[in-house]
C-alpha cells in the first residue's frame, strides 16, 4: 500500500488546482485573523450580548441567502468571475471593518461578508470538481478543505500578535490585503472551467432535480442535519468544560486547538480513502464516529477525558467534509453543478443558523448534557437518511 504522502502529487496534477487551494489558504488566513477579534471589536463599540449574537448570526443568514443564487449564476456566467468578485468584496469589507466607528457599520459589513462567503466557497468547490477527474474528487476535496482549516488555524494566532503589536484595527487591514492577493491570484492565474457550450446548454431547476432528485434531496437533508448538529454543540463545548468540569480558559483553548489540528490532519487521508473504497461509506463512518463521541463528551471527568472524546469526534468531522463535497459535486454534470452545490450549501447554512439557537435554549432550559444527546440523535438520523436516499455515482 503506497504512502498517503504520495497523494500530494494531486496538487500539481491538475492545472489551476494548486492556485485554487493557495487562494483558499491565503483568504482563510485573512478570515481567521478576525474570528476572535470581532466580538471584542463590537464590545468596544458598546455591543451587548444580544448584539454580539446578532453579529454572528447575520453572517450565517446572508450566507444562506446567497448560496443558491451564487450557484445558479455560476452555471450561467462562469465560476471565475463570481469567485474573484466575491474576494474583491471581501477586500473592501475587511478594510472598512478596520476604519469603522459605529456598531451599525459592523452589522452592515458583517452581512456583506456573509453574502460574499455564500458565493465564493460553494463556487470554488464547484470549480475544483470541474478541474479534477471523478476518481480523484475525494482526495481533491480533502486537500481543498484542508487548506481551509489551515488558514483558520493560522489566522487567529497571527491576528492576536498583530493586535498586541499594533492595534485591533490592523488585523482587519491585513485580512483585506490577503483577500486582495487571493482575488488577484484567481484573476491572473486561474482559467474559467465552464465553457461557452456548457453555459448555453439547457439547464433549469426541473432538469436539475430530474438528474437524481432523490439523492439530492437526501444529501441536502443530511447536510442540514449535520450542520444543525454541529451548531447545536460546538459553541457549547467551552461552556460544558467551564461550567460542568471547571476547566480554565487555557484548557478550553487547548481542546479547541487540538480539535482543529486533528480535523486538519484527517481530511486529506480521508479523501484518499474515499476515492478507493467509496465516498458514501467514509462519510457514514465519519457521521457515526461523530455521533457516538459527541454523546460521550457528557461522560468527561476532566481535561484528559474531554480531550480524548473531542479528538475522536474531530476525526469523525474531518472524515465527512471531503466525502460529502465529492458526493454532492458528482450528482450531476458540469452545467448544473453550481446549482447542486448551491442547494446543498443553502441547506447546510440553514442548519448552522438554527442549531446554535436551539442548543443554547436546551442547554439552559433542560440540562447541560441535553444538547449533546440531541446532537447524537440528529447525527444518527442524518446518517440513516443518507444511507437510504443517496446513491453514489461518478458522472463526468
Amino acid at each position: 500500500m503506497h504512502n498517503v504522502t504520495t497523494e500530494f502529487t494531486i496538487l500539481f496534477k491538475y492545472k489551476n488546482y494548486l492556485e485554487l487551494c493557495f487562494a483558499v489558504l491565503v483568504s482563510m488566513i485573512g478570515f481567521g485573523l478576525i474570528i476572535p477579534l470581532l466580538p471584542i471589536y463590537g464590545r468596544e463599540m458598546g455591543a451587548s450580548g444580544f448584539y454580539l449574537g446578532l453579529l454572528t448570526s447575520l453572517f450565517a443568514i446572508t450566507r444562506a441567502m446567497t448560496s443558491f443564487p451564487g450557484g445558479f449564476l455560476a452555471d450561467k456566467i462562469g465560476r471565475k468571475k463570481l469567485i474573484a468578485g466575491g474576494l474583491f468584496v471581501y477586500t473592501v469589507v475587511m478594510f472598512l471593518f478596520g476604519i469603522s466607528t459605529n456598531l451599525y457599520h459592523l452589522f452592515i459589513l458583517r452581512a456583506c461578508q456573509g453574502a460574499a462567503s455564500g458565493i465564493v466557497w460553494p463556487v470554488a468547490a464547484t470549480m475544483v470538481a470541474d478541474i479534477v477527474e471523478p476518481e480523484d474528487r475525494g482526495k481533491a476535496m480533502g486537500f481543498f478543505t484542508m487548506m481551509w482549516d489551515g488558514g483558520i488555524a493560522i489566522g487567529p494566532v497571527l491576528g492576536g500578535f498583530l493586535t498586541v503589536a499594533f492595534s485591533i484595527a490592523v488585523p482587519f487591514f491585513v485580512c483585506s490585503a490577503f483577500a486582495l492577493i487571493s482575488a488577484l491570484l484567481i484573476v491572473w492565474r486561474v482559467e474559467e472551467t465552464l465553457s461557452q457550450e456548457d453555459r448555453t446548454m439547457k439547464s433549469s431547476p426541473s432538469l436539475l432535480l430530474s438528474v437524481d432528485r432523490f439523492s439530492l434531496l437526501g444529501i441536502s437533508i443530511t447536510g442540514f442535519a449535520m450542520a444543525f448538529a454541529l451548531g447545536l454543540v460546538h459553541p457549547l463545548i467551552s461552556l460544558f468544560g467551564d461550567e460542568v468540569l471547571g476547566l480554565n480558559e487555557a484548557a478550553i483553548g487547548l481542546i479547541f486547538g487540538v480539535m482543529g489540528v486533528t480535523r486538519f490532519l484527517v481530511k486529506a487521508p480521508s479523501g484518499v480513502v474515499a476515492d478507493r473504497i467509496g465516498r458514501k461509506i467514509v462519510a457514514l463512518g465519519g457521521f457515526l464516529v461523530n455521533g457516538i463521541f459527541t454523546v460521550a463528551i457528557t461522560l468527561s471527568q476532566g481535561l484528559v477525558s474531554m480531550l480524548f472524546f473531542t479528538v475522536i469526534r474531530a476525526i469523525g468531522l474531518g472524515m465527512t467534509m471531503p466525502s460529502i463535497n465529492a458526493l454532492v459535486t458528482s450528482l450531476t454534470s458540469k452545467e448544473n453543478r453550481g446549482k447542486v452545490m448551491g442547494i446543498y450549501s443553502t441547506a447546510r447554512n440553514g442548519g448552522l443558523i438554527v442549531g446554535p439557537l436551539l442548543g443554547a435554549i436546551v442547554f439552559d432550559a433542560v440540562s447541560k448534557q441535553s444538547p449533546f444527546y440531541l446532537c447524537g440523535a440528529v447525527v444518527f438520523l442524518g446518517a440513516l437518511i443518507m444511507m437510504v436516499t443517496v446513491k453514489e455515482e461518478s458522472p463526468s
